[in-house]
């Protein structure tokens, strides 16, 4: 696909859209290519945290079909060292199931 065959990913919800829209469309390919949103809800997973708005998904993300399907703007990050997408305009953080797996046996630790 070349880049102008790719979808455009808004920097920003449009007016009167739910919260987080703009990044519908990547959760969807996520979850229609096999992952799992952890915590559904009518906002394509995200949930409010003190940070920004948050969506867990069960599996590693899958960066290469983000990047093969998508065109971001500059404001969303794709990490992979890290398993996470985030999107600064909106403090948006889009965490992998790898990312969970490191976190949950970080906090084990810190339990120990």
């Amino acid at each position: 696909m070349d880049d102008d065959d790719r979808e455009v990913i808004d920097a920003n919800d449009r007016p009167g859209e739910p919260a987080m829209s703009h990044l519908a469309p990547m959760m969807l390919a996520l979850v229609e290519a096999g992952n799992r949103v952890s915590r559904r809800n009518e906002n394509f997973g995200f949930i409010p945290a003190p940070h920004g708005w948050t969506a867990l998904l069960d599996e590693p993300i899958d960066f290469d079909l983000i990047e093969r399907r998508f065109q971001l703007p500059p404001s969303i990050t794709l990490d992979r060292e890290n398993d996470q997408i985030l999107d600064y305009n909106s403090q948006a953080y889009v965490y992998g199931g790898e990312w969970q797996r490191r976190w949950r046996a970080g906090r084990a630790a810190d339990d120990a």
